[in-house]
């Protein structure tokens, strides 16, 4: 019987994966002078190595006032100076106040401005973590859907470092979203991560399994852990971790389902399913392929309760994910 391990708390967790993304923004900030950080209390965060940062770096990690909004249009206005800004906006909550800023103004400048001028390579840092009814919201899968904008959710410290690397290299906008219900358990101590080693958008991550004729799990974010928890009890089904929302890695994906390899697919997402990441998977392997049996599992399109115990409650568990299994 699976039993539900106890997990850490919140801010005692994701320390890990969170700074293995702020080495990526330090080593960037050594390779290239463009790089700034931006945000509020930025100078005074406890990510890492952040006395090093700062006293290399004094003038480029700046403190802004609370204001999202007013960041993120900062950054906008610092990338057409040059600049390559990494925009802190803490909790991706308040992203809701950045949408005009971020689909119809940073999203579009490296197609408005024309030919002959520098791409614009903005990055906006958010978490999602379990905070309550205005704390607690996912907001990924909505900005899958504007043109000019990467989507990307690590749930390892190596993915978190890589696509960072990646996301300030890369012109567009790229919102890199860290899980902060992610559990530092299980993985290696920072100074394992090959550094300088970027992670490719559109790369999916298989993790384990691969059976033929088992079904193949689909997921992302904290839910890959719980997933693989679960299937402790139930090994054979592979598990795919997408890392990245936008642009997903269909390759893989397709590459799994031909060939009769598993034509059982079980979506695992952290996000309210109803027009989420899922919903655009399983509309689209029900476009290309017949016969495959598609299951998903995400929370329920309701308002986040404020109580930690009913909160946890919006993500699958180790035992809904054996229950959409077992049948098959």
């Amino acid at each position: 019987m699976t039993t539900t391990r106890k997990q850490a708390a919140p801010f005692a967790r994701n320390r890990l994966l969170r700074d293995a993304s702020w080495q990526a923004v330090h080593e960037a900030m050594k390779e290239n002078p463009s790089v700034y950080v931006f945000g509020e209390g930025a100078g005074v965060k406890a990510f890492y190595d952040a006395p090093a940062m700062l006293a290399e770096f004094p003038r480029r990690i700046v403190t802004l006032p609370i204001c999202e909004d007013g960041s993120i249009n900062f950054g906008i206005g610092a990338s057409l100076l040059g600049i390559t800004p990494m925009i802190d906006c803490i909790a991706a909550d308040f992203l809701y106040r950045c949408m005009d800023s971020i689909c119809n103004t940073a999203a579009k400048l490296n197609f408005v401005l024309g030919p002959g001028r520098t791409p614009s390579t903005i990055v906006i840092r958010a978490e999602t973590l379990l905070g309550g009814p205005t704390t607690g919201q996912r907001p990924e899968a909505l900005f899958t859907h504007i043109p000019g904008v990467n989507v990307v959710m690590p749930s390892t410290p190596h993915d978190a470092y890589g696509l960072m690397r990646t996301a300030l290299e890369t012109p567009g906008v790229t919102l890199l979203f860290e899980d902060r219900m992610v559990d530092d358990v299980g993985f290696w101590e920072l100074e394992d991560l090959k550094l300088g080693e970027s992670v490719p958008f559109g790369k999916a991550t298989i993790r384990e399994g691969g059976l033929r004729g088992q079904p193949l799990v689909l997921t992302y974010g904290v839910m890959r852990q719980v997933v693989e928890r679960a299937l402790l009890d139930l090994p054979g089904p592979r598990v795919i971790d997408l890392c990245s929302l936008y642009p997903l890695d269909w390759e893989t994906i397709r590459w799994n389902l031909k060939g009769g390899r598993h034509n059982k697919v079980l979506i695992v997402e952290p996000d309210v399913t109803y027009g989420g990441i899922g919903a655009e998977i399983a509309a689209r392997l029900a476009e290309e392929f017949v016969g495959v049996e598609i299951k998903r599992l995400g929370a329920p399109r309701e308002v986040i309760p404020a109580a930690s115990a009913l909160h946890a409650r919006m993500l699958p568990t180790e035992e809904e994910i054996l229950r959409a299994l077992s049948p098959w």
